[in-house]
């Protein structure tokens, strides 16, 4: 709603990776995958037409120019990936709660035997993992991947189930 579509049309240009930006209702959903389906040649298209604009909200894009700027980021079973992120300017130091509070952090590790970071990057299947609902599960998650129920490991154990 706020980059709009013109960030991700690299993806259809330079890597053939076609795309539809969808809404969460399962109508938008079915409608996005008809949409890739007849694609003839790889394009980033809009699904969610009520509430995306190919140029995204200039407004809102504006706003957040003024109060953040790129930084690296720390993503869960991937690592930190240079300036992925976003920071309050330093101009804004005196409202930004790690200036404020500053606290020694241990860097974070994926868990002893997660292979999350590998299926996030679409390098395994979940049920390639040892800790794949065996001792991780919905119920008791190891891994970023079976935290939520949008995750990739905890989707395919919903849906797929363990043995397929």
């Amino acid at each position: 709603m706020i980059t709009g579509t013109g960030i991700y049309e690299f993806l259809a240009r330079d890597y053939g990776v076609a795309g539809v930006v969808a809404g969460f209702e399962p109508r938008d959903i079915l409608r996005a995958l008809l949409r890739l389906v007849r694609q003839t040649e790889p394009a980033i298209e809009i699904e969610y037409c009520r509430a995306v604009r190919p140029e995204g909200n200039v407004v809102a894009q504006r706003l957040m120019e003024q109060v953040f700027g790129p930084s690296d980021a720390d993503w869960r079973g991937l690592g930190v990936i240079q300036g992925s992120g976003l920071a309050l300017r330093a101009e804004l130091a005196d409202a930004d709660a790690a200036v404020r509070f500053p606290m020694d952090l241990e860097p974070s590790a994926e868990p002893a035997g997660c292979r999350c970071g590998e299926v996030l990057r679409g390098v395994t299947d979940p049920v390639d993992c040892a800790l794949f609902g065996a001792r991780c599960t919905p119920e008791d998650p190891v891994g970023a991947c079976m935290v939520s129920s949008e995750g990739a490991c905890a989707a395919r154990y919903r849906y797929r189930g363990i043995d397929d």
